[in-house]
């Protein structure tokens, strides 16, 4: 049996948050990079997998997530140990499911000096609620986890959770101004820009003495 701990750290409120989970004498790391995303927003979840002890290997990560996020292509990225000596970071082709994303491989090696590490990215469409909490979760399969062999450990609740905000609002005729929503015309432009009128115009030159009041 794998025992299981998990744990959570803020990295800055409404900025990015981390949690961790144990398992074996693996720790897993979720980072989101922005916990309060506002709809339209991409936010990018990054996984790191490190073994203490004898090498072990990753063959599977499981990431769990709000159904209103939509995964973008070509972003689902592995780094890890390359026979060459180095670590290297290849796009991953991932099954997925409306609330799910699993890459998988014949075993990623892992141990102190050689992390494993996936990152996602996702749209914040505009199906997610603003102020709605959503979660997300992990799932791992790996060899020599703990004391087991060709084990799995799952942290269905492990996060990181991201809050939604909505959107900003756009002045479509003045998008310039789009803090001033209800004047549609923009700062300075309304009537009666001074204390006074324009006056009235009178022989094709007209008059400026109401423009800043008469004295």
């Amino acid at each position: 049996m794998i025992a299981l701990a998990v744990g959570a750290s803020a990295l800055g409120a409404g900025v990015a948050t981390a949690e961790i989970a144990t398992s074996g004498a693996y720790t897993f790391t979720r980072t989101v990079d922005n916990a309060s995303p506002k709809v339209g927003d991409t936010i990018t979840y990054t996984t790191v997998s490190k073994k203490s002890g004898i090498d072990g290997y990753i063959s599977r990560f499981t990431e769990t997530h709000a159904a209103c996020l939509t995964f973008v292509p070509g972003s689902a990225k592995v780094t890890k140990f390359h026979v060459g000596g180095t670590m290297t970071e290849t796009t991953e082709t991932p099954e997925l499911t409306a609330t799910t994303l699993e890459v998988t491989s014949a075993g990623w090696i892992n141990n102190g000096s050689k992390p494993v590490t996936m990152k996602t990215s996702y749209t914040v469409t505009a199906s997610c609620a603003p102020g709605t909490v959503y979660g997300s979760g992990l799932a791992v399969g790996a060899t020599v986890m703990g004391n087991g062999f060709q084990s799995s450990a799952n942290f269905a609740n492990l996060g990181p959770s991201i809050t939604v905000r909505a959107a900003d609002v756009v002045d479509p005729v003045d998008p310039v101004d789009p803090v001033d929503p209800v004047d549609p015309t923009g700062p300075g432009t309304g009537t009666g820009g001074g204390t006074g009128s324009l006056g009235s115009l009178s022989g094709g030159l007209g008059s400026l003495s109401g423009l800043f009041g008469s004295s």
